[in-house]
């Protein structure tokens, strides 16, 4: 279930958390958000020319290319297509030592949600799959990819909050946590921009989520 974190600003009043700056950079921009138990909810947003939401739905179809984009993941397979919109993905998260590897299952579904903007949701379902020995399941993550196209450009936010699981310190996981989305950007404006990819059937279509 995706959290929602508020300040409370007066007894009958609430206000948005603030969305804080990390990194401005090469045309990225990620900023985080605190929540009341010290983790930190992501955002990041770039804006790419010449590509269509075609596009990025077409590298994410190639999941042999992720782990070229996607920091510290040395694995991505589809292991169901639960429907034209929705699949379930697994994937494999390399740790620096000495922190254990982790993995992950995730439901990702993709809708329209007006004539120019999309999104794909990506929530956790850890207990698909048996969990494999000495790699730690993620059992938070809640993520949305939010596709903005323009005549000639597409603008691409996404946001997260996912809990490591296992014994990393907080501090530690916030830390990485940004570092990883910023370069996971980075990498993927290259890869978009040089179309450094093979689109695989079948390429995820819009449904209902």
């Amino acid at each position: 279930m995706l959290r929602y974190y508020f300040l409370l600003m007066s007894p009958n009043s609430y206000a948005e958390p603030v969305w804080h700056l990390y990194k401005n950079k090469n045309g990225v921009r990620v900023f985080y958000q605190n929540s009341s138990d010290n983790t930190f909810k992501v955002k990041a947003q770039m804006s790419v020319n010449s590509i269509s939401t075609y596009d990025f739905l077409a590298l994410l179809s190639d999941t042999k290319t992720a782990p070229k984009w996607l920091e510290n993941v040395s694995q991505v397979k589809t292991i169901k297509y639960i429907s034209p919109s929705e699949n379930l993905v697994y994937s494999y998260i390399n740790s620096p030592w000495p922190v254990r590897d982790r993995d992950s299952i995730t439901h990702t579904c993709y809708s329209q949600l007006t004539a120019n903007k999309s999104q794909l949701l990506v929530n956790a379902r850890s207990n698909v799959l048996p969990k494999n020995d000495g790699v730690i399941r993620i059992t938070t993550l809640n993520a949305r990819w939010l596709l903005t196209e323009s005549k000639d450009q597409l603008t691409i936010e996404y946001q997260v909050y996912a809990l490591p699981s296992g014994a990393i310190p907080t501090w530690l996981s916030n830390k990485v946590g940004l570092k990883s989305t910023y370069n996971t950007f980075v990498s993927l404006h290259y890869l978009l921009t040089h179309k450094k990819y093979t689109p695989t059937p079948p390429l995820i279509k819009t449904g209902k989520c």
